[in-house]
């Protein structure tokens, strides 16, 4: 019994290194959530998948570039609880986002706010 006890403790403890990173990837400190940023563009793809889904987008840039951005979402379940489709957002669709910006600079950020063509407003600050 006591081998079987000492086995046990010592796969759990061997497996922390493995689930550690999973844990932590889940927070949101890697985004500025004092300062969100609203941006207007042009969807090129949207990912309804697991962990979390992805909206991503075109922005024009100030030079008349154009400059992709990346919003990341929830997982599909969560979203679809809260009134989501995978087909509610589509490529082509002009869309305003905003999102808590990644604190690195990259383009970025953790979905707040989502606003269709149709007005419709989608996310976690969008009125009830």
């Amino acid at each position: 019994m006591a081998q079987r006890l000492l086995i046990f403790f010592a796969l759990a403890i061997g497996l922390l290194p493995v689930c550690a990173p999973a844990f932590a990837h889940h927070g949101t400190a890697a985004y500025d959530e004092a300062n969100p940023v609203t941006l207007k563009g042009t969807v090129t793809e949207f990912m309804w998948a697991n962990p979390h889904s992805q909206i991503k987008f075109n922005v024009p840039g100030e030079k008349g570039n154009i400059v992709p951005w990346v919003a990341e979402a929830f997982a599909p379940g969560k979203l679809a609880r809260d009134g989501w489709t995978r087909n509610i957002v589509k490529r082509g669709d002009e869309v305003t986002v905003t999102i808590s910006p990644a604190k690195d600079g990259s383009r970025e950020g953790l979905l707040r706010l989502l606003v269709l063509p149709d007005g419709r407003q989608l996310g976690p600050d969008a009125p009830h």
